[in-house]
């Protein structure tokens, strides 16, 4: 069989993200506040022991420094406490503000009060002064061990650690119709030797069994090489109970069904100890044929947004009482989520499939819509199933695909004040015929491209999954970028950029804000893990080096972070640690690449 979906070109604009760089910011016109505070001629604090920095040796009886006069601020004491200067003034030159004092393997102390510059600025203890006269962040490092950051300012680059969103359940593959081998399934779930993935998702035929004969083994296979999550979906229903009689073509379900279909879909995830179950693969697409945009005929049914509200109603608590978690709607599009808007033109200058007639693409008049679909004949599963209680009840993650707009679609500010009260998931996504990545390509211009999907869902669309399609395509069938290694086997840089999240964004980590101004051509996202890792993810989609100053604030900083490369030469190397100084390092990006920065 073909594969039951479409896909196209992200175009993930950079995320506006800041963080604040603790301990670097100016005090007064040209003094910085917690950097080298320039007090008296030149005092510097002991060595060894409890050396104090030009504690009593002040900067001339008015405080005045030189151009290159250093005082006590850079004090640096041994396996003691070292004390930068406590009082010593700037003068009218370029005297800094005392602030970064370092002590050894102790504590060491930054100067307190000193001033630099000809302004009135206050340098913070360790922190970061505004341009004119602000005071400098609160706190700064001691000794060698780990650092904490500074409170965050303006514009600079900065991961908020304390400001949280949603918790990560995991990375996956499918296989519904093409099972993986051992060999393949360890390269995806292994959490050394492969690429570390926890979900592995399947189908459910029409008749209530796998696609696939030999999937039970299929599942043992995987989770002996790491798989902890099995999600199942179902493409159809059996032909004698849909309106077009037949399993491919989509067509809807008869509400004859709904009650013997629910419970077969029930059964089925029962019986094979399912995590969770859809009840619907991509409802709003209709197998039609081989001409763009379709792909193939294959097994599809489609619902109204009406039809998807009823028909949940009846499978959502049936699946529920036996313990299994469920999945709805399982869009195609992300857009179909929160809108009756679908995606294109592709490539090639065709709509993407619209079987439900709404007839609004976002190159022409969104506001065309049929008046059908805004009455829950059309999509906007969402917002249907938002606005009915029960519905909303009866189900417990949000299921969708990245087919077509490649981009995920927001959490609407109309539902829950625009704050997500279900997990989201984005359940299958691929480079698929017809739409920008089609392929077949394996080089990092697409491995970046699908990083960007990823970040959209996680980012945008605050996806607590994201999964892939299959692991190859089938021998035959359609040579595209379906699979994350290609049709002949060769591999792609896709297979390591996904893992640039799926290898380090571990269960149970929580993606944290990244504000601040990223360059444009960065997209940046970060995660914390409960053992105190952090995990930044930065892609650089330019062709060009990007340095990136970044700032760990609101928590406790690593005192280094590995950087795992993705590049045009390199698949999830580790480069030379970088220090983390102060709350701060910098993130030196290759372009095009993929970097993941880990540390504890």
């Amino acid at each position: 069989m073909v594969m039951s979906m479409k896909t196209a070109r992200l175009s993930v604009t950079g995320f506006g993200l800041a963080l604040i760089l603790a301990g670097c910011g100016s005090s007064g016109s040209s003094g910085t506040g917690g950097s080298t505070g320039n007090g008296g001629s030149s005092s510097s604090g002991g060595t060894n022991g409890s050396g104090h920095g030009g504690s009593s040796s002040s900067g001339g009886s008015t405080g005045t420094g030189g151009a290159s006069h250093t005082g006590g601020s850079t004090g640096n004491g041994g396996s003691g406490n070292a004390t930068g200067g406590a009082t010593g003034t700037g003068g009218s030159g370029s005297g800094t503000g005392g602030a970064t004092g370092n002590g050894g393997a102790g504590s060491g102390t930054g100067g307190a009060t000193g001033a630099g510059g000809s302004g009135s600025g206050t340098g913070g203890a360790t922190g970061t002064g505004g341009s004119g006269s602000g005071t400098g962040g609160a706190t700064g490092t001691g000794g060698s061990g780990s650092g904490t950051g500074g409170t965050s300012s303006t514009g600079a680059v900065t991961v908020q650690l304390g400001m949280t969103e949603q918790m990560i359940e995991g990375f996956g593959i499918n296989d519904n119709w093409n099972p993986l081998t051992d060999a393949q399934a360890k390269a995806m779930f292994d959490a050394s030797a492969g690429i570390g993935m926890t979900i592995l998702r399947t189908g459910m035929s029409p008749t209530g069994a796998f696609y696939n004969s030999t999937e039970a083994s299929n599942i043992s296979t995987a989770k002996s090489h790491g798989a902890t999550k099995i999600i199942g979906s179902v493409w159809t229903a059996p032909a004698n109970c849909k309106d077009n009689g037949s399993i491919t073509g989509g067509g809807h379900l008869l509400t004859s069904c709904y009650d013997s279909f629910s419970t077969t879909i029930a059964s089925f995830a029962k019986n094979n100890g399912l995590y969770a179950m859809s009840i619907a693969n991509e409802p709003e697409f209709a197998s039609c044929g081989t001409s763009d945009p379709c792909n193939g005929n294959y097994d599809t049914m489609v619902y109204t947004a009406t039809e998807m509200v009823n028909f949940l109603k009846m499978a959502g608590p049936k699946l529920q009482a036996m313990g299994v978690k469920v999945i709805a709607p399982e869009t195609s599009e992300w857009n179909h989520l929160w809108t009756n808007i679908s995606a294109g033109p592709d490539p090639g200058g065709h709509e993407s499939s619209d079987p439900l007639g709404c007839g609004c693409f976002p190159d022409k008049n969104t506001n065309s819509c049929a008046s059908k679909c805004s009455s829950g004949m059309g999509y906007d599963y969402g917002h249907y199933l938002a606005k009915d209680t029960a519905a909303w009840a009866d189900f417990d993650i949000i299921g969708t695909h990245e087919y077509d707009s490649q981009v995920a679609t927001a959490w609407p500010s109309d539902v829950n004040g625009g704050k997500p009260n279900k997990e989201v998931w984005q359940t299958e996504m691929a480079g698929v015929k017809w739409w920008p990545e089609q392929g077949a390509s394996s080089d990092i211009t697409d491995g970046v491209a699908v990083a960007e999907w990823v970040h959209s869902a996680l980012v945008t669309g605050n996806a607590s999954a994201w999964l892939w399609w299959w692991y190859q395509p089938m021998s035959g069938g359609t040579n595209d970028n379906e699979g994350i290694v290609l049709q002949n086997g060769t591999d792609t840089k896709r297979h390591y950029t996904i893992g640039n999240f799926s290898k380090f964004v571990r269960p149970g980590y929580t993606r944290v804000d990244v504000t601040g101004n990223v360059p444009s051509g960065v997209e940046l996202s970060a995660y914390k893990g409960t053992d105190g890792t952090v995990a930044i993810v930065a892609i650089n989609s330019s062709t060009s080096t990007v340095s990136v100053p970044i700032t760990i604030s609101g928590g406790t900083a690593p005192a280094s972070l590995t950087p795992y490369l993705t590049d045009a030469n390199n698949s999830l190397v580790a480069k030379t640690a970088v220090t983390v100084s102060g709350g701060s390092f910098t993130a030196s990006l290759g372009g095009p690449s993929v970097t993941t920065f880990v540390g504890k």
